[in-house]
């Protein structure tokens, strides 16, 4: 799996295959487990991930947030 330290720019995250499933990227992510590394993740897998992270954390509101976050894009 690649990555880099620093983040990719709005242009070079969408030259970047989705580290899950290979399609372009639209999102990065990092975590302190793999070395801060950014990673570019799609649409699809980015919202799969926050709902699992949501889900995991148990915040209250969780499957409204997700609504929101589906609809609106908020990042």
């Amino acid at each position: 799996m690649r990555g880099r330290k620093k983040p990719y720019t709005d242009i070079g995250i969408k030259r970047i295959p989705c580290s899950r499933c290979g399609v372009p990227s639209s999102r990065q992510w990092q975590v302190c487990a793999n070395g801060n590394l950014y990673l570019g993740v799609c649409d699809n897998c980015d919202i799969e991930l926050n709902a699992l992270v949501l889900e995991f954390m148990k915040v209250p509101g969780r499957k409204t947030l997700m609504k929101k976050y589906i609809r609106e894009g908020v990042c």
